[in-house]
């Protein structure tokens, strides 16, 4: 009997699922294997920690597993394909597909029918696919320059209003919020993390960000309403490119910014409703490691 093992590799974790086609085996949830967040050590021994712990709670040996479909953000950056293939392979020869984390989450959501899928975890994307196969993306370009309401995008804007309260002479309210989120000092242990550790440390803020939003926090607040609309802009984008204007399209959302913030679930839903009033919003879970589990038992997936 075949076996099969989906994985989504996230940015705050790493989710593993096993099958043998017909029925869910085993799951396992451990920390992140995003190489350029953990560094190759780490990422590597996060992997092979989740999936051995799946490949445990199926009771299927890792050398059993005859598919394996893993999606990844980064998934087209040079290198790391490979990286990920020969990570897999010390534990399992099976054949490996690597892809992008938003395929395997557009599956989970909608399998092979249309729809547009919203992705706000540590990144962000927005990806679609019409009646007729054809796809679009937009966003998902990386922290720097794109990724707009994301996790890293959420840190950044409250680090840039928490120093906009200080050239006011406030120092209280978002720059507190940092600072006890940092566990820093003041000013310039703020500008230097900002500086030089954004990666990690911007996606970090959110949580605390959230919460204060959640408390009221009037800032905090227009933060996270500028990321929900900052989303329905991306889906917009997509819908616009593939999908007829008086057509219903189905929307989908996932990631931890997503399923952890009201306020950014309503946000975008009220402005993509506005845009394009047609779309038809879910807030349903999605579980991306599902759809990873589905491509791997099929042997192949939809265009990228």
């Amino acid at each position: 009997m075949p076996y099969y093992l989906g994985i989504d590799a996230g940015g705050t974790k790493t989710d593993c699922a096993i099958s043998n086609g017909a029925e869910l085996l085993g799951h396992s949830t451990g920390e992140t294997s995003k190489l350029a967040r953990v560094g190759d050590a780490v990422a590597r021994a996060n992997l092979h920690r989740t999936i051995l712990q799946a490949c445990e709670a199926a009771s299927v040996p890792p050398r059993e597993i005859s598919q394996v479909c893993i999606g990844i953000a980064g998934a087209s950056v040079p290198g790391i394909s490979t990286w990920v293939r020969q990570a897999i392979h010390e534990l399992t020869l099976g054949s490996v597909n690597v892809m992008g984390d938003h395929i395997i989450a557009h599956q989970a959501a909608f399998g092979r029918t249309p729809g547009v899928l919203v992705i706000s975890g540590t990144g962000s994307i927005a990806y679609g696919r019409n009646e007729r196969g054809e796809i679009a993306r937009a966003g998902g370009w990386g922290p720097q320059i794109s990724d707009q309401g994301s996790a890293f995008w959420i840190g950044r804007e409250t680090v840039s209003a928490a120093l906009r309260e200080w050239d006011m002479g406030m120092s209280g309210g978002l720059f507190s919020l940092v600072t006890r989120a940092w566990n820093v000092g003041g000013l310039d242990d703020i500008i230097r993390i900002a500086n030089t550790e954004p990666n990690q440390r911007f996606t970090d803020l959110a949580p605390a960000v959230s919460e204060a939003a959640e408390k009221g926090d009037s800032t905090a607040r227009a933060i996270f309403e500028r990321a929900g609309r900052e989303l329905a802009g991306l889906a917009g984008i997509v819908i616009g490119r593939i999908f007829a204007p008086d057509q219903t399209v189905r929307i989908a959302m996932t990631g931890g910014v997503l399923q952890g913030s009201f306020l950014v679930r309503r946000e975008l839903h009220n402005a993509l409703q506005a845009a394009h009033p047609k779309a038809a919003v879910s807030s349903s879970h999605v579980r991306p490691v599902l759809g990873a589990l589905e491509l791997a038992a099929s042997q192949g997936a939809p265009n990228a």
